[in-house]
């Protein structure tokens, strides 16, 4: 009975607390002035994203239009305007500011009117005023960006803002969750270096609690029944209970003297008898009804991104049990508390995915149209509320507000988009107004969230949500029953896993991992962080391994031995007592996967130097400065070798001057290696082997600062990952200002660099120092030429809104990458490398296709002409002779398994967004164009296997030439809109558009230069394999996989050769202008024949080692 009583005051609470009488709220209309009654972002709000618009609502309409109201209205951050537009909202009662530019974030912000708006009634409305000075102030976030004084809000590592917190508005209640945002972000492996978090009662016991930690966020959700969230789940009111936070250690600077340490005592209050009310979401009606406060159709999730474009709209579906206190316990002053259980799910409808909005994405396994299934949202805790009383106007009738903090895990029903958007939001903050009319309680909102997708880029959605409660005394029955029924009793199911079983698509998904890539497991729904830690085991070869990190973000759980997984070690992963949120037990069966082994079982591989792959910024090759002027953009040439006869043949040969890059000042310096590295080996500072310098620079455009460490050391600090190392500065890169930095490699001094206790260079794991000459071959051409540091310089430059996204290759030959194939015979499939498979399609009697990341070489027309004793002035003609590419060439050669090169390389690259892509831009208008989503590519450096072709010289004598090791040079491109003598200093552009079949595929065209620095002629000749220009015309499809990496694959369209672009002069028994005999090795590359593999990196990172130490 006694409950009953109170679910028949309902409406009565209700209408109390959201003002008005009877069954309607109105605003009363009366003479007096107007006022302000919402805006987005609030007065005093934290943290709001810089992409948000500024939303205003009046008690009357405004009558000013468009223009004047851009006059009166100012929003300023630290004195200087901010320029936006003005959209005028459901008949003047809501105003849009948007913003021409995103706001600066981490800053200040202040809306103000400089005289009163005109409202309906002939009433005036003049600046608001909620807390604080006059006007409306908020504050941005920090960027996401590990830059840290761009990530971070304070030099100090503390808490920045907490809620519920003790003398505020939002007062601790008995069924509240402990929220707080951090200055900088937490370190990811906090509590690994001694941090804890704990909630304490007054007896000083720990609270049984949910604690959750992403970014600068932190929440702490008490459990204290058998289900989370229910209304049993509440704290003693009136008792004592203590917030402790324990040696937290900060991303930015890990640092012992940066340690936090607090305690926050809160006093909850009593909320009971609570109600339970079922809050539905309003369907848009295709868009039909809009949200009073912005215009938006209500509840229609849209992404704002580069890599997807502006989505279609997806309308959240469903409702959500909301538990409200009781009224009558709070004073009217007083925010009335609310809580929406953990567990709780809103789901929207299903969007189609494209790419940049304008390409479809398809289905990797069907080929349909990839859609993403129902997306849900899940209450990673309770979610807290509370409605407030109006701040902006004392009149009783005004709306109440609604401030509503969660923490949500969002994923989606079909595997691809899952693994590509599935992650936990912490901290996500709506505000909005809440009327009771007809005895309905009606809450409009406005909140933004801002998934990373892809792990690429961060995107935004601005969602304007309407949720409907009936407040009748049957429908809060109801509500409390339905919830109470709503137990989720469905395991969570494996929906995806990286790398993939041996049948995934594609086929060739293990051969594709690599050290430092962390194993990933998408479920469909988000899991228990409490289950993990042993709930799932991974073995290596049999033995369980020990040292097993794990994150958990939204339904991916994401695992990473300490060191990283190994080559050639056989793998399981067992999932033994994982749970969802409700606490069922997940059920996977064992996932067995093994990386492509590197070495003999007896080690007897031969080992060769780590490359640097890529570097960003900059080109990675060992650079002569002579022709250094920095600010003319002149950067210098890579160290090359031209041996004696280089210039005996009529080929080009070419050499760039390589652009100075830039570097937008919210990014990290990132660099990719070929093989695994020493953590030890990369150490920063002035004494290490990894400096980063800020220099400056002469009128001549050289550096003052000539010696290497002699310049302005950037602090910051590294994270190493394997095979890759990125950089963050603690300050960002200065637009104008010139920087550099150097990786070590003195082997020619010291041979014995790799095995001190400290390393002196960047050291391979195989013991062997950075290769950065490899255009002078292997042995530096001919023997040791002093110490080889790889150092780039590069000038800093405004942040950009467009994506960087590095792709690296995948040879499933040459894995090990030390430019050799670790097979005796081609025809051996149980050797390290075997040919069979890597190479799928033809057979040895119609021959084979190129391989991933390989190249197929011929001899034009199968011959060689031959000139004996030749001069500059003539020679014996020889006539033509056969040649071969891979064997002995006669008559009935037969190897087509030995025809192949294969490529090691990394590619950088940065997605612009829509726009028309032209391979002849000196065509205008020719039909080849390509409507799509256009990317540069970063030039960069491929490495490759040898290859040998031989010439049967007069029948008689079969001469072997050997390339060895060659080296692919991408090359800059020059301006298309310039005219004559063209510097190349442009970025390579290619696009992704639709292809025939209605599949995405990229288009692009890249020059190179090819050289054989330690291509051997027979007799020890010489040959003018050096700096040989060709083009590549690429094309291919893009492939989505279920682990949410995309894979392109590219074919050259053209047959590179014909004008005797690989035409090989070669002098057997060679002396400078003379040779015994002279070979003219006309190679093709036929249509086709090249065929380049790029997989964009895992969604998921698990770093080997966040921090390894603070530049000084």
């Amino acid at each position: 009975m006694k409950q009953f009583k109170i679910l028949a005051l309902i409406p009565a609470m209700l209408l109390a607390a959201c003002g008005g009488d009877s069954d309607t709220q109105t605003i009363k209309e009366k003479t007096t002035p107007g006022a302000m009654v919402y805006s987005f972002p609030m007065d005093g709000q934290n943290d709001v994203s810089p992409k948000a618009d500024i939303v205003l609502r009046f008690s009357h309409a405004v009558v000013d239009d468009e223009a004047t109201l851009a006059e009166k209205i100012k929003v300023e951050s630290d004195g200087a305007a901010v320029a936006f537009t003005v959209k005028i909202i459901d008949g003047g009662k809501s105003l849009k500011l948007e913003p021409e530019t995103a706001l600066a974030s981490g800053s200040d912000f202040n809306v103000s009117f400089s005289e009163p708006l005109a409202a309906e009634g002939g009433r005036t409305i003049s600046t608001p005023n909620a807390v604080g000075e006059d006007g409306i102030q908020f504050n941005t976030r920090a960027e996401f960006s590990g830059v840290a004084s761009l990530g971070t809000t304070s030099d100090q590592f503390g808490v920045a803002w907490q809620v519920p917190a003790n003398g505020s508005a939002f007062q601790a209640m008995n069924f509240s969750t402990f929220r707080l945002a951090m200055t900088q972000p937490v370190h990811p492996e906090w509590e690994q270096l001694g941090g804890s978090i704990e909630l304490l009662d007054q007896n000083g016991e720990a609270v049984p609690a949910t604690v959750l930690v992403k970014g600068n966020r932190i929440t702490v959700d008490p459990c204290v029944a058998d289900r989370c969230g229910s209304k049993e789940d509440i704290l003693a009111a009136g008792e004592t209970y203590t917030l402790k936070l324990s040696n937290l250690a900060s991303l930015t600077n890990s640092a012992e003297d940066n340690r936090f340490s607090a305690e926050y005592s809160y006093t909850p209050r009593d909320t009971g008898p609570t109600v339970m009310l079922e809050q539905q979401a309003v369907d848009s009606n295709g868009g039909q009804v809009s949200s009073v406060l912005n215009g938006q159709p209500v509840n229609g999730v849209v992404l704002n991104s580069v890599l997807q474009g502006v989505t279609d709209s997806s309308q959240q579906t469903g409702s959500l049990f909301a538990e409200l206190a009781y009224a009558p316990g709070f004073e009217a002053n007083e925010a009335l508390p609310l809580r929406i259980p953990k567990g709780s799910v809103l789901e929207s409808t299903s969007l189609n995915v494209k790419v940049g909005g304008k390409v479809q994405v398809l289905d990797a396994a069907t080929g349909e149209k990839q859609q993403t299934g129902t997306i849900k949202v899940t209450m990673l805790s309770d979610a807290s509320g509370y409605m407030s009383p109006n701040p902006y106007t004392d009149d009783l009738n005004a709306p109440r507000h609604i401030t509503l903090f969660m923490d949500v895990s969002m994923n989606t029903e079909e595997a691809q988009p899952n693994a590509a958007l599935s992650q936990d939001l912490m901290g996500v903050e709506l505000r909005g107004i809440a009327l009771v009319q007809d005895g309905v309680l009606t809450i409009d909102a406005i909140g933004m969230v801002e998934p990373n997708l892809l792990g690429q880029e961060f995107t935004d959605s601005t969602i304007a949500f309407q949720l409907k409660a009936a407040t009748d005394v049957n429908s809060a029955l109801d509500a409390e029953d339905d919830w109470l029924r709503d137990l989720d009793t469905t395991p969570p199911q494996l929906v995806s896993w990286m790398p993939g079983a041996e049948d995934a698509i594609p086929a060739t998904r293990q051969s594709m991992q690599r050290p430092g890539d962390p194993v990933i497991l998408f479920f469909d729904e988000p899991l228990d962080p409490a289950s993990v830690a042993n709930g799932v085991t991974l073995t290596a070869d049999g033995n369980t391994v020990e040292s097993l990190n794990t994150k958990l973000d939204g339904t991916a759980l994401v695992i990473n031995p300490e060191g990283g997984l190994e080559h050639g070690v056989d793998y399981r992963v067992d999932v033994n007592g994982v749970t969802d949120l409700a606490g069922n037990f997940a059920a996977v069966s064992p996932l067995s996967f093994k990386l492509d082994p590197t070495d003999n079982v007896d080690g007897t591989v031969e080992q060769r130097p780590p490359l640097a792959l890529t570097t960003y910024p900059g080109f990675p090759c060992e650079t002569d400065f002579a022709r250094m002027n920095l600010l003319e953009g002149a950067l210098g040439e890579c160290y090359s070798i031209k041996e004696p006869g280089h210039n005996k043949g009529n080929a080009s040969l070419e050499v760039d001057l390589l652009p100075v890059s830039t570097m937008p000042e919210d990014r990290p310096i990132t660099v990719v290696f070929s093989q695994s590295m020493q953590p030890e080996s990369i150490r920063l500072g002035v004494d290490g082997t990894f400096i980063v310098e800020k220099i400056t620079v002469n009128e001549s455009g050289q550096p003052n600062e000539s010696e290497i460490g002699s310049g302005e050391i950037v602090e910051g600090r590294l994270e190493f990952n394997n095979q890759q190392i990125r950089f963050f500065p603690n300050t960002p890169w200065q637009p104008g200002e010139f920087y550099r930095y150097t990786m070590k490699s003195v082997e020619d001094d010291d041979a014995s660099t790799c095995a001190l206790e400290t390393p002196t260079s960047v050291c391979g794991t195989n013991g062997i120092a950075l290769k950065t000459d490899i255009l002078e071959g292997l042995d530096d051409g001919d023997g040791a030429n002093g110490a080889d540091n790889l150092t780039i310089y590069f000038e800093g430059t405004e942040k950009l809104e467009t994506v960087f996204t590095p792709l690296r290759n995948f040879p499933v030959r040459d894995t090990n990458s030390n430019f050799l194939i670790d097979c005796e015979d081609n025809n051996d499939e149980s050797c390290l490398e075997p040919f069979g498979k890597a190479h799928p399609d033809g057979s040895d009697e119609d021959g084979w296709g190129a391989a991933a990341n390989s190249t197929k070489l011929a001899v034009i027309g199968g011959q060689a002409s031959v000139t004996l004793f030749e001069t500059p002035i003539g020679g014996l003609p020889g006539g033509d002779s056969l040649a071969e590419v891979g064997c002995e060439a006669t008559s009935d050669s037969n190897c087509p398994r030995d025809k192949f090169i294969y490529q090691t390389y990394a590619l950088n690259t940065e997605v612009l967004g829509p726009g028309t892509y032209d391979p002849t831009p000196g065509e205008p208008n020719s039909g080849d164009e390509h409507e799509g989503i256009l990317v540069d590519l970063y030039p960069t450096l491929l490495t490759t296997t040898s290859i040998s072709v031989w010439t049967n010289v007069f029948g008689i004598l079969q001469e072997e030439s050997i390339t060895n090791t060659q080296v692919l040079r991408m090359r800059y491109s020059k301006d298309s809109s310039c005219e004559g003598e063209c510097p190349r200093d442009q970025l390579i552009r290619g696009v992704i558009t639709e292809g025939d079949q209605g599949q995405p595929v990229f288009v692009t065209q890249a020059e190179l230069l090819i050289d054989a620095p330690d291509m051997e002629i027979p007799m020890g000749g010489t040959h003018d394999l050096y700096g040989r220009p060709f083009t590549l015309e690429l094309e291919g499809d893009i492939t989505f996989f279920d682990d949410g990496r995309m894979q392109i694959e590219q074919r050259n369209t053209n047959r590179v050769g014909g004008e005797d672009e690989l035409l090989v002069t070669a002098d057997a028994l060679g002396l400078e202008g003379l040779g015994l005999a002279t070979i003219r090795l006309p190679l093709e590359i036929p249509v086709g024949g090249t065929y380049l593999n790029f997989i964009s990196n895992p969604v998921k990172d698990l770093p080997a080692q966040y921090e390894q130490q603070t530049a000084q």
